[in-house]
């Protein structure tokens, strides 16, 4: 093989090399990024909406939405006095990563997942939690009710099954406890969301409706639930 020959060889030998290269690692490292970069770049959103209906107390019912439309955070509150008269309300936008720590916090628990509640007899409180989000072309939404949320979280009650095939044992003796913190946990969150100046704006609505009743909040009522 003479000089010519070699550096022709050389050359398709490095070729061959930067041809796999290519293939092997720059390739799927493209197709990655870019898929990557569709992901960032996509269409993303959430909402969560939590109406409250207070039956004893000050206020009949409060509503708190968050909405995220691609990083711009905005929350809506607003509440009705005993009567049903007068209703106030405020839309606020917010800054920071609180919005999104919030929707994990209540994706953990169980707000995709959560089931229906019946209403218990002569609640105290029902609620209705909506929740929606999209990411690019896809999407997902739910709403699901309860009432008494701290009922569920500290009952000591248990359920048992029925087996109805057999008359003479009806009830089985294995049983479940009904007790389930979750429900009372998504409300605590959204009620508790917001930075204090969100949190003044809400308890001034609520001490201003409950004088338009005569009925004043009591000085313990800093509670979100409106000294119900």
């Amino acid at each position: 093989m003479n000089e010519g020959q070699r550096s022709l060889l050389v050359v398709a030998v490095s070729a061959i090399v930067i041809i796999v290269t290519i293939v092997a690692f720059v390739v799927p490292y493209v197709k990655r990024q870019s898929a990557v970069n569709s992901v960032l770049n996509a269409n993303s959103t959430w909402t969560v909406t939590m109406q409250q209906y207070l039956h004893v107390g000050a206020l009949s019912e409060q509503t708190y939405r968050i909405n995220n439309d691609n990083g711009k955070v905005e929350m809506f509150y607003s509440a009705t006095n005993r009567d049903g008269t007068i209703t106030k309300q405020f839309d606020v936008p917010l800054f920071g990563p609180d919005a999104t720590f919030l929707f994990e916090q209540l994706r953990a628990e169980g707000i995709w997942g959560l089931p229906d509640k019946a209403v218990r007899p002569h609640p105290k409180d029902e609620y209705i939690f909506m929740v929606a989000q999209t990411l690019g072309d896809e999407g997902g939404h739910r709403a699901f009710g309860f009432s008494d949320p701290e009922f569920w979280a500290t009952t000591k009650g248990l359920e048992y099954p029925l087996n109805l095939k057999d008359p003479k044992n009806p009830i089985g003796i294995t049983s479940r406890p009904l007790r389930d913190p979750h429900y009372l946990k998504l409300v605590q969150l959204v009620e508790q969301f917001g930075p204090p100046s969100v949190q003044q704006a809400q308890m001034k609505i609520r001490t201003e409706l409950a004088e338009s009743n005569g009925h004043p909040l009591p000085a313990a009522a800093a509670s979100p639930k409106g000294g119900h």
